[in-house]
This record gives C-alpha cells, structure tokens and sequence, in this order.
C-alpha cells in the first residue's frame, strides 16, 4: 500500500475505537480449573423483523463460522457442534484465556460502510461524545451494585448507540465482500492497532464508488460492526469524483492488540447468519 489512493486512512477514532465496551476492559486472569477447558453454549435468537425460524441451514452455516473462529484461536483439540434445533455446543480444551474465547465466539461479526446523512454534519462530535460519556459511567458503576442506576445507565448507553445510527444511512458496503482482514500496530513501535481489510472485486468497485460520493463533502463514511459505530472517517477532497482505489482500507482507532486480533479474525471468520447469546459457561 505505497499510494495513498490505495489506503483509506480512518480519522475521527480517538473517540470512537473504544464503543465495544465489552472487549476494550482488561480481561481477568483465568484460575486454574478454567485452563483446563471451557464448554460455551450458544442459543440462536430470532431477530424482531425478516427471519421468522430458525433453519438447520442457518445453523449449518453458524457451526462453520464458529469452526473458523475456532481455528483462529489457535486451540488444540477444541470442537463445534450442533445441539438441538437452536444451540450450538463449542468445547475448548487447555485455553489460556476463556474471556477472550466468549468474546470472540459471542459476537455475531457482521461488518457494514453507511454514509452520513446530509445535514447532519455538526451531530456527529457530539454524539459520539455522548456515548464516551455514558460508557465511562458504565465502568464506573461495573462493581458498585447499584442495580437502578445500572439499568438506567444500559437504558442511556442504547439511547447513544441508536443516536448515532440514526445520523448514518442504510449499509452501502457489508463485511461479506472482505477477502481478507488482519491486525497489525498502527504505526512501528505502536501500542496502538489498527485492523487492515481487503475487498474483493465487487467491494473494491463499491468502495471506490462511496469514497468518490463522499469526499470533500465533510460528512463521515461509518464503520459499523454488530451495529455499533467502531469509525467514522472522513475523505479528503482529492479522491473527489474518482474514489480511493486498489481494494484496500484500514480501520484504525483505540484498538489494543488483543482487540485488533479479535476483531480482524471475526472478519475473516463471516459474519453468522442470525445472533446468537452465550447461556451456559462451564469448565471441563
């Protein structure tokens, strides 16, 4: 990536890398009967709109995205398999890190571009700074048992996410047309990651095509995961009318290298076909 038409270098992400809260804090140290494995299972979930059942396709297809994911943990011996009509039984053995698996499992990964809506320019900081605010409270209240105020802090934190959402228009690009993703520092020596994609040839021409529409009009291209803003970069007015080229970009922001890693073997992984929720943890 030697021409900056070739790399889409994300800004604004100092205060947006952090919005996936649950992966960001520091995981704990596991104990020692958690190191000898770890047995998750997965319920499906039926969203409020489109799907209506759950198909022995769609879970399927899950096994083989979480067999990926699997892989990528790089857990000797660890299994996937279907249990029932809706639970899907993931069996690590010997893992160093069983937080990190959860979190990695847990998520459903589906990567997706949307473009600011006119006119909502000057919303954007503001926003996102709303949601910085209400996650720092979150970590606040994480031990202090407070069940009112915790639950009025949840109620707070899905009002934010929704608030940006709602500045940004339907998907234009979808992490489907990903080849490849990988996590890597943001610069030599950096604590600091970013995540680095590449498109296939359907993504490449989209992405070109929404770079061009977008640059130099000071509204923001926003990268969503799982729904929630991870980046929202702005495109310079030189790529006006032709696009950022060569199939490439990279999402930068306050990645930890845990957290990159995570986030790119999702990627690379797909995203499930439908939600699932972790309902029962267990050491083995």
């Amino acid at each position: 990536m030697n021409s900056r038409k070739h790399l889409f270098a994300f800004v604004l992400t100092a205060s947006l890398g952090t919005c996936i809260s649950p992966s960001v804090s520091q995981p704990p140290k596991p104990s020692l009967s958690q190191q000898s494995g770890v047995k998750i299972t997965l319920q499906a979930k039926i969203p409020e709109k489109g799907i209506t059942k759950i198909t022995p396709q769609m879970m399927e297809r899950a096994k083989l995205v979480f067999e990926k994911r699997v892989s990528g943990l790089g857990i000797s011996g660890a299994s996937v398999a279907i249990s029932g009509n809706n639970q899907l039984v993931v069996k690590l053995p010997s893992i160093k890190d069983p937080s990190q698996a959860k979190r990695v499992i847990g998520t459903t990964g589906l990567l997706d571009f949307r473009k600011q809506k006119k006119g909502t320019e000057n919303e954007l900081r503001a926003r996102v700074l709303k949601r910085q605010e209400v996650m720092a409270q979150r970590e606040v209240l994480k031990y202090s048992g407070d069940q009112k105020a915790i639950a009025a802090n949840e109620a707070a934190y899905k009002k934010s996410v929704q608030a940006l959402r709602d500045i940004f228009e339907n998907p234009v690009l979808s992490g489907d047309m990903i080849k490849d993703a990988y996590a890597e520092p943001l610069f030599k020596g950096s604590s600091t990651w970013k995540i680095a994609l590449t498109f296939d040839d359907q993504g490449a021409v989209l992405f070109a095509k929404t770079t061009s529409e977008i640059a130099g009009t000071n509204l923001a291209i926003g990268i969503f995961l799982d729904d929630k803003l991870i980046s929202a970069p702005i495109v310079a007015g030189e790529f006006q009318g032709k696009g950022i080229t060569g199939g490439r970009a990279v999402i930068a922001g306050q990645f930890t290298k845990d957290l990159a890693t995570e986030i790119a073997l999702q990627l690379r992984s797909g995203a499930l076909p439908i939600a699932f929720e972790v309902v029962k943890t267990h050491s083995f």
